[in-house]
């Protein structure tokens, strides 16, 4: 049973960081991660301190319009108080600008977890891009 417990608790926080991006939830986004996290977003950058990569996360959303962060086809497997956890992002943000309105990113998401006394916590996160596209909106 703790197991399948455990399987959930990492899944909220995956779901739970998502959801806050597009609410620009930035406590909440913190909360997702360990204070020395590391994260490694490719080409947006790479951070090994929570706070400056919340702080980069939130430049980088500045200009964006709304957004929708969708995690899906979550893989998590845990050993005692550590796990890894593998999740497909599929996000829309909307970006009005003269040559498109819509980016449209496709990835994966490879997390490893630790248990704190706070909760699951993501302790080091890389994201790699399938698919980067922008679009016009249509009228």
């Amino acid at each position: 049973m703790e197991y399948w417990n455990d399987q959930l608790a990492i899944r909220d926080v995956i779901d739970r960081y998502a959801t806050a991006l597009d609410l620009r939830d930035w406590e909440n986004v913190r909360s997702c991660f360990t204070t020395d996290c590391h994260a490694d977003y490719e080409r947006f950058g790479s951070w090994t301190e929570r706070d400056r990569f919340v702080t980069s996360l939130q430049a980088i959303h500045r200009d964006v319009g709304p957004t929708l962060h969708r995690i899906a086809n979550h893989q998590i497997r845990v050993h005692c108080d550590r796990a890894i956890a593998t999740s497909y992002l599929d996000a829309l943000l909307h970006v009005p600008h003269e040559d498109h309105d819509l980016i449209h990113v496709v990835g994966k998401y490879l997390d490893e977890f630790i248990r704190t006394e706070d909760g699951w916590r993501i302790s080091r996160r890389r994201f790699e891009t399938f698919l980067r596209r922008r679009e016009r909106l249509k009228a």
